[in-house]
């Protein structure tokens, strides 16, 4: 585990920040230009970023996921413990609101699939609930080795 350490690491951060560049992105600019060019034009602009982002999204966060649980056996195991440091325990708190994302994709996944309308918080503030959550991972991964 020692010796792929690194590129998980690696693979990790370059996916987080493609994943949350992506989220920042619709978030902060693509919904500026919601209502600016009429209902067609926003239609199409958003069923082009919809088919993409159903692409990359799970995929990318498939991976994060992977590379993630890598990273935290090094952290978090039967020798190591899983409460007993202040780093795993921030790990824990990061684990936690990776996982709300994760089930908010599943359930966007769910509902593409199976042709059902999403809940309108899904459909409205969903990214901006992933902004702030991956804000906060990204604050914890830095404190989790300075505390």
């Amino acid at each position: 585990m020692e010796a792929i350490y690194p590129f998980a690491n690696i693979i990790h951060l370059v996916l987080g920040i493609i994943f949350l560049g992506y989220v920042f992105t619709d978030v902060v600019m693509i919904s500026a230009l919601k209502n600016k060019f009429g209902d067609k034009t926003d239609k199409e602009i958003n069923q082009t970023l919809g088919a993409k982002s159903f692409k990359i999204f799970p995929l990318s966060l498939l991976v994060i996921v992977l590379t993630g649980g890598m990273m935290m056996s090094k952290y978090i195991n039967s020798n190591a413990g899983f409460f007993e440091t202040s780093l795993q325990k921030l790990l824990v708190i990061k684990i936690t609101l990776a996982l709300i994302i994760v089930l908010g994709v599943l359930y966007n996944l769910y509902t593409k699939v199976t042709k059902k309308p999403k809940h309108p918080f899904m459909q409205e503030h969903f990214h901006k609930l992933v902004l702030v959550l991956g804000f906060f991972i990204v604050v914890l991964a830095k404190l989790m080795f300075v505390a």
